[in-house]
């Protein structure tokens, strides 16, 4: 994502004006170190839960 677009894009990802495409997605989970389904779930708890796994499957 060119650096010069990724602030106003990532607002309107923020907003729900637009949805990123999957290969965008894979790329933000990489970035912001979580697993792709952190990104896709909706229920808090489950969220957690998936940080959760994906921290302890590292050890």
């Amino acid at each position: 994502m060119d650096k010069f677009v990724a602030s106003a894009r990532m607002n309107q990802y923020e907003r729900g004006v637009h949805t990123p495409d999957f290969k965008t997605v894979v790329a933000l989970s990489g970035v912001l170190k979580v697993p792709t389904a952190f990104l896709y779930c909706i229920e808090d708890e489950l969220a957690e839960k998936i940080l959760d796994w994906s921290v302890s499957g590292k050890n």
